[in-house]
């Protein structure tokens, strides 16, 4: 079980295709910084709501960006964070 953590922009490189590439049945992805940015991007944004329940996004980082978030990503703050990061066997950054 490894969590995906993502921080950059779907149209600035290819972190987050690779990453769907690679995720395993029992993975999920956490978009944090820039990578909130994926919602807006039409063929990851319907990947991702194909991944019911595994996808999170940190609330604070898509109201900075002005990102809506769609009913198929979970948002978390902060503490959320911490508590995936402790659900998950590994934490890897993209």
């Amino acid at each position: 079980m490894i969590l995906h953590k993502l921080t950059t922009s779907p149209f600035k490189d290819l972190n987050l295709q690779n990453c769907l590439q690679r995720l395993a049945d029992n993975d999920g992805i956490l978009l944090s910084q820039d990578a909130v940015y994926a919602v807006m991007h039409q063929d990851i944004s319907h990947k991702l709501s194909q991944l019911s329940g595994k996808v999170f996004m940190l609330k604070e980082d898509a109201e900075a960006r002005g990102v809506l978030v769609n009913e198929y990503i979970q948002t978390i703050n902060y503490g959320g964070f911490v508590e995936l990061t402790l659900k998950f066997n590994k934490v890897v950054s993209w």
